[in-house]
């Protein structure tokens, strides 16, 4: 599949998306493909962080977002988001079979195994 917007090369970038990409590099460690995409537009990008950052501090949790992003990425049959996922479950703390658990809207712990279930229920 061609892209449709060319991923922009953070040693290219200047002004805020070179700031805001070497934001992304600093957290992850690596600046994904659909960050270098976003940054096309810095507002664009600017705004995906912002929004991530406030849903981040919402009352689910971070194990319970990135589970629940797992779900609706096998529910979508969206590789690029299973792989993403799966790498920032493993940096807060799910270990892989929790992860296999959430791609198939499962889980041990009752409460999370229905937000998952409810989750793919809309997707789906």
């Amino acid at each position: 599949m061609t892209a449709r917007i060319t991923p922009l090369d953070p040693a290219r970038a200047e002004g805020k998306a070179k700031e805001l990409l070497a934001a992304v590099q600093s957290k992850l460690g690596k600046t994904p493909k659909i960050m270098r995409a976003l940054a096309q537009s810095p507002a664009v990008l600017e705004g995906y962080l912002n929004l991530s950052g406030a849903l981040s501090k919402g009352t689910l949790g971070a194990k319970l977002g990135e589970q629940l992003a797992l779900t609706i990425g096998e529910a979508n049959d969206c590789e690029y988001c299973l792989a993403a996922h799966t790498a920032i479950g493993g940096m807060v703390g799910l270990p892989a079979d929790e992860v296999n658990a959430a791609r198939q809207a499962e889980s041990a712990d009752s409460g999370a195994a229905a937000a998952l279930q409810f989750a793919n229920a809309i997707v789906r």
